[in-house]
């Protein structure tokens, strides 16, 4: 015997002990043997429709919740947006160094955009006053040399 007939024989004989057959509903005659029952099954059934009506006005309710939301963010933003909030430089940077840290550069930014981070810039160059001329090539060369010299002798 090999294995696929085991198999067939053995279903056939399931079939033939359990009565295999495709079972049939009938409704009108469960209706007349349990009365009770359909009773109770009608009832739930009119429940559902009117909670079906409470889960729509929930559904409702919570779609509405979720424009007003998105509404206010929307305003705030904007809002915030068109109204930046003016403070001076100098009450947030006392010196030329705090005006060129990144946390003041982003504030000027967030205030005014570029035009107003080069504004603070040129504002931090004022107080720290004229620059020192620029070293031509030459006098870098001659200034090493005589710093090489000076090590030499010690």
């Amino acid at each position: 015997m090999n294995e696929k007939k085991d198999e067939r024989s053995l279903d056939e004989l399931i079939i033939q002990s359990i009565n295999a057959e495709k079972p049939e509903f009938d409704a009108e005659r469960w209706k007349n043997e349990f009365p009770e029952e359909f009773q109770l099954l009608c009832s739930h059934r009119n429940e559902a429709a009117n909670s079906s009506f409470n889960c729509f006005g929930i559904v409702v309710s919570a779609v509405a919740a979720v424009i007003l939301v998105a509404v206010g963010f929307f305003v705030s933003h904007h809002y915030n947006s068109r109204n930046p909030v003016k403070t001076k430089t100098s009450a947030i940077a006392e010196s030329p160094t705090q005006m060129l840290t990144a946390i003041s550069l982003t504030m000027a930014y967030r205030r005014g955009g570029m035009e107003a981070v080069e504004k603070q810039c040129r504002r931090a160059c004022q107080l720290l006053g004229p620059r020192a001329k620029t070293p031509t090539l030459q006098e870098l060369i001659k200034e090493l040399e005589s710093s090489q010299s000076e090590r030499a002798e010690l």
